[in-house]
Parts: structure tokens; C-alpha cells; sequence
């Protein structure tokens, strides 16, 4: 595992545990906290299906996340249905479904990629010239990059919002 691998895993776990301390010390307005939670795992979200996802290939660092997402689903489950953490819209805790749909998103575009041209998948959505060459693979980006970055998106967003 390289230095960002563990800085981006030790910046994701202990963000979640100083906001979670936080809300089960009450040390802070916990209404505040559970309204605004969603904003960790939604960052993180989007921070690791849109810029890490090419770590995703080692399959160490895929299983790592993926044990992490399980745990999160573990949490979503189990304290879901606290009545403090309900909201109009559904749940507060509703983003811990985000990462380990992100895993075995970016993990099942891949494997589509692989089977279809032979090599990884490449998120696109920061970059929209079509025509350039991402720098690590010295590859063009084809529409399916393009193709694949909305799907994934989208099933990332409705996945997590609009399931129970």
C-alpha cells in the first residue's frame, strides 16, 4: 500500500470517529451533528469513485475498503431505526450505504472494462476533453469511460438515496 492509500484511510476512519464520539458524548448539538453527518461519507463518496478509484485495482486496498463498507452497512442497519436519527427524508445515517456501493461499483465497471477492451476503467468526470490521454495510463478515454462515470454515478446517488 502506498503513503495515500493509508492517509486517505486513517483521514476517512478517524473523521468518522471524532464525529462520532462527538455526537455519543454530546459533547456538541447533536441535532447538528446527524443533520450534517451525511456530508463525510458523501465527500469521501465521491472523493474515492471519482479521483482513488484507479487504487481500487490493487486487490488488497479494494478488500480493505470493502471490509470498511461492510462495517459501514453493519452501523446503517443497526441504528437506523433510532428515532434521533430520523429525518424527513428517510435516515441521517443513509450516506453509510454510499461506500460499499462505491466499491463494488467502481469493482463491477471494472471487470466490464477488462472483459471488453482488456484494460482498467477510468473515471472521467473531471476530465471532459474528449480527446485526452489520462497521464498514469497513457491511454485515450473512450466513450465507455464516459458511459461508465454516469452509470456509476448515478447508481452510487440512487442506490444510496432511494433504497431501504
Amino acid at each position: 500500500m502506498k503513503k495515500i492509500d493509508w492517509i486517505l484511510l486513517f483521514s476517512y476512519l478517524g473523521i468518522n470517529l471524532i464525529v462520532w464520539l462527538i455526537y455519543f458524548l454530546d459533547l456538541y448539538n447533536r441535532e447538528f451533528i446527524s443533520e450534517f453527518y451525511f456530508t463525510i461519507p458523501f465527500i469521501f463518496t465521491f472523493l474515492i469513485f471519482d479521483i482513488f478509484h484507479k487504487r481500487f485495482w490493487n486487490k488488497k486496498i479494494l478488500l480493505i475498503w470493502g471490509i470498511i463498507g461492510v462495517a459501514q452497512l453493519v452501523i446503517y442497519f443497526s441504528f437506523k431505526d433510532l428515532p434521533e436519527l430520523q429525518a424527513v427524508n428517510g435516515n441521517h445515517l443513509v450516506w453509510l450505504k454510499a461506500l460499499p456501493l462505491t466499491v463494488l461499483t467502481s469493482y463491477i465497471l471494472n471487470l466490464i472494462n477488462q472483459y471488453k477492451y482488456g484494460d482498467n476503467f477510468i473515471v472521467t468526470t473531471m476530465r471532459l476533453d474528449r480527446k485526452s490521454i489520462d497521464p498514469k495510463d497513457g491511454r485515450k478515454l473512450r466513450d465507455a469511460d464516459y458511459l461508465f462515470s454516469v452509470i456509476g454515478i448515478m447508481i452510487i446517488i440512487f442506490g444510496t438515496v432511494f433504497t431501504k
